[in-house]
């Protein structure tokens, strides 16, 4: 994955100055179309389900702009109305506590039906993150969220990698608290790290340590996927999670300010 993150970083160096996002406007959904992505989003996303009311529908209001605000593209399967809710939900996921929450940089999203290869690299990808695109396996999003417990969430991770980017290498669009608060996230890595080389064992898997984008990816799968299980076994980085993103998974409204 290393590679990969190398050339990321060559493509957001080289690519053109991109131009500022038209402003999105908020739109509230009727009922209907609420009663719609609710039957969507519930039947796969635990996260969902766990809301309140009032936070329910925050939450649908949130992945019909984020979803009307991105062009989707389909490799090797056919479009269906529920992908884009989807996709779009677990962006808002991550996102549900930020103010700025579209991910205004990334203009397009690219479903894949399976693992692909990217550019003449021979390894398989199931997810990255593209200059103004985001790319997904829709095999393995499904599998994320079928399996809930293991930490593992392609859509968690690539959407964590671009509210990353969004924020720190693109030109627009950038949350304050994000930044702020990943700042002082990163600076509670060390200790982990240390502890981690000490014991050589982690509650992360161990390409968490790759390098420090992937400890941020994979740590925030963890907080969505069990985070109960990170709490009681990385409180500290638990608690640094809840503060960068402004939200606490194990409350029910889940936003903290």
């Amino acid at each position: 994955m290393r590679s990969v993150l190398r050339k990321l970083n060559r493509l957001f160096a080289s690519a053109p100055p991109a131009a500022p996002p038209v402003p999105v406007p908020h739109e509230l959904v009727n009922e209907f179309v609420f009663n719609n992505y609710s039957f969507v989003i519930g039947g796969y996303i635990g996260y969902f389900n766990s809301l309140s009311p009032d936070m329910k529908r925050r939450f649908v209001d949130r992945v019909h702009n984020f979803r009307i605000s991105k062009q989707f593209h389909y490799m090797g399967l056919e479009e269906k109305e529920e992908i884009p809710i989807l996709i779009s939900a677990s962006a808002v996921q991550v996102t549900f506590g930020l103010e700025n929450y579209l991910l205004d940089h990334f203009k397009h999203i690219h479903v894949l039906a399976d693992a692909y290869n990217m550019d003449n690299d021979k390894e398989l990808y199931i997810g990255h993150v593209a200059p103004e695109s985001i790319y997904i396996s829709w095999k393995h999003f499904l599998y994320g969220y079928a399996v809930s417990d293991d930490n593992i969430n392609v859509a968690i991770h690539e959407m964590s990698h671009a509210l990353l980017y969004n924020n720190f290498f693109a030109p627009y669009s950038k949350d304050e608290h994000f930044r702020l608060n990943y700042e002082k996230f990163s600076t509670t890595t060390g200790p982990i790290l240390a502890d981690v080389i000490t014991r050589r064992k982690s509650y992360l898997r161990n390409y968490a340590y790759s390098n420090l984008h992937e400890f941020w990816a994979v740590s925030v799968e963890a907080f969505f996927e069990n985070p109960q299980g990170l709490k009681d076994n990385m409180p500290e980085l638990y608690n640094a999670l809840c503060k960068v993103l402004n939200q606490d998974p194990l409350s029910i409204d889940k936003i903290l300010n």
